[in-house]
């Protein structure tokens, strides 16, 4: 599997789609997110649905669908999702596929959007971007400026840095950086709209997870052989997973072992997912992880 190029960089005046196309938006946070995309100089273009409601989805499949549809006829450069939640899966069959991958733009966000990236991972001929929501841009500024300055088409190495101790089992290993949150992944697993996990970096993380549950999950991947190729696992900080369970950490880091095959390279708790810090990963792209130096560098550099 050979890396992708980043799509073209955002320059001042580039339009920005923002989409809603999982749970509905936080209207202060989202307004905050706006602001400061429009700061930064980019145009935002609101998708129809973007402040709908309906349960726990920004509005039924439909209208979800149709905000992607709408940003894309209004000639974005990006597609920035506004949250994550719950919903992507349930759009994958009526997404417009070729569309997205003839353009060639930004796609930007997390969590659930996940299901969005792993689609695209087989499909377009660009990386998309892990990295914070539009309504999360102002909680961590060192994520956002990170985010920000890829987007700019500027320097950023490390991607992200490490300590050696959270080297679970330490290396050096290069490779096409894939994944996302760990529940969408194992859902994606049997799908059309995985990714190729064949010599690849895995990124995982996850959010408010018991310790069976994230074992559930791993080894659902396990189970489906995903995993046997992969050339590097690397977690995030997962946030409020394993609340009240002794040293659980200690047994998840065992469970990124049991998955990973024998001498790849697994590190533990980096800054990225539903944290604080959520330092962007450009999915898609060559990356290389470095347990020795803590770092994990774009285009294996």
């Amino acid at each position: 599997m050979r890396g992708k190029p980043l799509p073209p960089a955002l320059r001042p005046g580039a339009r920005v789609g923002v989409v809603a196309l999982s749970g509905p938006v936080h209207e202060g946070a989202l307004a905050s997110g706006l602001a400061l995309l429009r700061d930064e100089g980019f145009v935002t273009v609101e998708a129809p649905n973007l402040r709908s409601r309906d349960r726990y989805l920004a509005g039924d499949d439909a209208a979800r669908a149709a905000g992607l549809e709408a940003v894309l006829d209004a000639g974005v450069d990006a597609v920035w999702a506004a949250r994550g939640g719950y919903g992507l899966t349930r759009l994958l069959p009526r997404l417009p596929w070729d569309r997205l991958a003839g353009w060639g733009g930004w796609v930007i966000g997390f969590s659930d959007v996940t299901a969005l990236h792993a689609g695209l991972a087989t499909r377009a001929p660009v990386a998309c971007l892990h990295a914070p929501m539009v309504q999360s841009l102002t909680r961590h500024r060192a994520s956002t400026a990170a985010t920000l300055a890829l987007l700019r088409g500027e320097a950023c190495q490390p991607l992200m840095g490490a300590d050696r101790g959270q080297a679970v089992r330490p290396g050096r290993a290069r490779g096409v950086a894939v994944g996302g949150n760990l529940a969408v992944l194992a859902a994606l697993a049997g799908t059309p709209f995985e990714p190729d996990y064949e010599g690849a970096v895995l990124f995982v993380e996850d959010v408010g997870e018991p310790l069976y549950r994230l074992d559930r999950l791993l080894t659902q991947l396990r189970l489906s052989t995903r995993l046997d190729s992969v050339n590097a696992v690397v977690a995030g900080r997962l946030a409020r997973c394993g609340r009240g369970e002794v040293a659980w950490r200690v047994r998840w880091r065992e469970l990124l072992c049991e998955v990973a095959p024998p001498a790849v390279v697994v590190m533990e708790g980096l800054p990225f997912g539903h944290g604080a810090a959520n330092m962007p990963i450009p999915l898609g792209a060559e990356v290389e992880v470095d347990s020795e130096r803590g770092t994990v560098t774009l285009g294996g550099s």
